[in-house]
């Protein structure tokens, strides 16, 4: 990767958009909004024409602009009085008021919604070139000005830089560390590999917020290296590589190579948390998916009798669907990305691993093989549950270390409490090593020195709360939420909590993505610039979170988006 010393190339991903910003700002003059250039044959010589009225002026540069700015007002003024007119004339009214009053045209913002409305509708540029399209706009305002093809990339390319600062902005300003999922893909139209990186966080009013931070085409080769090359350069352009917390990946091999690199140069920088020790967190949708794919190749038996018109198996596929049913409920539950995962998947392990557990002991022999396959499957990824992710159970209160208790006690008897005091005490350790009082100060170690000595015999802020009663085990709550409210008593615990319940649990949120880029790259818009991609990709992904798709009343989004709300708001 390039050192600070080295300059940034033109086509890093980030910098490369700003030519688009700086030819929109060497404009000289808004008055070519609602004026066209003439050719003259004296080549010398430059005509200027009213849009609206159709008159013409001289346009020479050493003429300047203010007669044509003084004509504009005045012209504007009357068709503005004119279209009132009309309108309170001709259009209907609601409730005695016209549907428009003192309209004013806003050619710039016109543009920018021109601009939303091929992004999210994944249009072609061309769109904006098509005689229908412009005699609609000519229809919605005859003021506006027709623009081409490539003035309508350029425009989004322009919008892209505007979102992107402020975006950039609410990341510098989140008051928690940031989690990251990250995914690749291979587009099948342009066999470019691409990288999407999300980031994910809960923001100063508890909601947890994500934004696609990089959706860029790679150079080979796509090893982990080069990876790791790529992540820590979008961290560092986007300012946020000392607020990293942990990234999810799935299985992929260059994924370990890429994690290792990334630890060193966090270490390097004392920017991870717990020398790295809970950075990885692998895609658990990802793990299910392995899990029941083992177990399915021995189904084949069962579904192939059922083919032939055996009737006596239908019963034993009833038993074979319930048993799935598990594996299916908890990975709608894993796949979420709009509400907090990370305190789900204790809950989520444990009933797929009870469920293996006592199929495999059952009456059910024909599933016996298939199962066995799977636990091992199972014990190749969550022998071990995964510690990170444990601790934010605890820290939900519905669970906290009593469930906790009950659920390894199920399975492992006796040797429960083994599981549990490893599982505290990386709790413990994580609160301990938090930083709660800002950017590290070379004094923070002996004040927390002296804080301890004084308060040996006080209770933590972790002890008190696991001392308290737990909330009903399936009770609905957003426990966002019941750590906003938790902050003034818990003021250093719900930090951690806020830190924890932004992990995603699965890489759905960057896989997602990949759906979005296919509407994008299609045979018909294969040469598009991987800088437009990435426009595109993001403006659509920023503008959802900015409400849009609720605005123009989807209805299909609102449906999606209320049964993603009706899981958040329980355990399963």
């Amino acid at each position: 990767m390039a050192s600070s010393n080295t300059p940034i190339p033109v086509d890093d991903g980030f910098n490369e958009y700003e030519s688009a910003v700086k030819h929109q700002k060497s404009t000289t003059s808004k008055v070519w909004d609602e004026m066209t250039k003439l050719e003259c044959e004296n080549k010398n010589e430059l005509k200027a024409q009213c849009n609206h009225c159709k008159t013409v002026f001289s346009a020479k540069s050493s003429s300047g602009t203010s007669h044509l700015r003084r004509h504009l007002n005045s012209c504007l003024k009357k068709a503005s009085k004119d279209i009132t007119q009309y309108t309170i004339a001709n259009q209907p009214s609601l409730g005695g008021v016209p549907f428009i009053k003192n309209y004013k045209f806003d050619a710039d913002e016109c543009r920018q919604a021109i601009s939303i409305f091929l992004v999210c509708g994944k249009h072609s540029f061309r769109t904006v070139d098509e005689p229908g399209f412009r005699h609609m706009m000519r229809i919605a305002s005859p003021n506006f000005k027709n623009i081409s093809r490539h003035i309508a990339a350029r425009d989004v390319l322009m919008y892209y830089a505007k979102e992107r600062d402020r975006v950039k902005e609410e990341l510098a300003k989140a008051p928690g560390l940031i989690c990251l999922t990250s995914d690749n893909w291979n587009s099948e139209h342009t066999n470019d590999e691409y990288i999407c990186i999300t980031a994910h966080w809960v923001d100063k009013y508890w909601k947890l917020q994500k934004r696609i931070i990089r959706f860029r085409a790679l150079f080979p080769p796509y090893d982990g290296l080069n990876i790791a090359d790529e992540l820590v350069l979008c961290l560092s352009q986007w300012g946020i590589d000392k607020k990293i917390f942990s990234i999810t990946l799935d299985n992929a091999s260059y994924n370990d190579v890429m994690v290792s690199c990334l630890k060193n140069r966090f270490r390097a920088n004392r920017a991870i948390l717990c020398d790295g020790a809970f950075f990885q967190v692998r895609c658990c949708a990802h793990i299910l998916n392995l899990i029941v794919k083992s177990g399915l190749e021995l189904a084949d038996d069962v579904v192939a009798k059922i083919r032939n018109g055996i009737n006596e198996e239908w019963r034993n596929v009833a038993i074979l669907c319930k048993f799935l049913k598990v594996f299916y409920d908890v990975t709608c539950v894993f796949s979420g990305s709009n509400y907090p995962t990370a305190n789900l998947y204790f809950r989520g392990v444990w009933k797929v691993h009870k469920v293996l557990l006592d199929t495999v002991k059952g009456p059910y022999s024909f599933l016996t093989p298939m199962v066995k396959q799977m636990q091992e499957k199972f014990n190749k990824y969550w022998a071990e549950y995964s510690l990170i992710l444990s601790c934010a159970a605890i820290l939900d209160p519905r669970y906290k270390l009593n469930y906790v208790q009950y659920c390894f006690t199920t399975i492992y008897g006796i040797h429960a409490s083994d599981f549990v005091e490893t599982i505290l005490s990386n709790l413990r350790l994580l609160f301990d090593d938090a930083d709660f009082g800002g950017d590290f100060d070379e004094s923070d170690d002996y004040k927390r020195y002296l804080n301890e000595s004084s308060t040996r015999s006080e209770k933590s802020q972790l002890d008190i709360y696991l001392e308290e009663p737990e909330l009903e085990l399936n009770s609905q709550i957003d426990v966002l939420d019941y750590w906003s409210k938790s902050s003034v008593r818990y003021n250093e615990l719900s930090l951690l909590a806020r830190d924890l319940l932004a992990i995603p649990i699965s890489t759905v949120a960057s896989e997602s993505t990949f759906s979005m880029g296919k509407k994008v790259i299609t045979p018909l818009r294969s040469s598009l610039k991987p800088k437009t991609v990435q426009a595109v990709v993001c403006l659509d992904d920023w503008m959802r979170a900015k409400g849009f798709s609720t605005e123009i009343g989807c209805k299909n989004d609102e449906d999606d988006e209320d049964d993603e709300d009706d899981v958040s708001s329980i355990a399963f």
